[in-house]
């Protein structure tokens, strides 16, 4: 588990101003993510490539660089387009006005 010194020093680093309880809470919420990140290091990722985005590339004589999406397909049977669906998500709304989202103005 973190230290309180070394959530002081993370919080010093990130020019964060936290009190004495925020630090034993971040002690702890802080030890689980490197619990977890500590659980992904140990998973054998020996046969997969690396990734540096959602493209892969690969390179053949006849057409040069090829840039391929790793992305999953969209699923095109519903969108918000669907009246069903549109009204399911406006009926889940705080607030609603003529068909839309209607939110606390922000400008004056």
């Amino acid at each position: 588990m973190l230290t309180k010194k070394e959530v002081e020093k993370i919080a010093e680093l990130a020019r964060l101003g936290i009190s004495e309880e925020e630090k034993e809470k971040f002690a702890e919420d802080l030890s689980l993510v490197l619990g977890y990140v500590q659980k992904l290091s140990e998973v054998n990722v020996e046969k997969v490539e690396p990734m540096t985005g959602p493209l892969r590339q690969s390179f053949s004589e006849a057409s040069g660089t090829n840039l391929e999406s790793v992305a999953r397909k969209d699923d095109n049977s519903k969108d918000i387009a669907d009246d069903e669906m549109k009204s399911d998500i406006l009926n889940a709304a705080p607030n609603k006005e003529s068909g839309y989202f209607k939110v606390p103005s922000i400008l004056k």
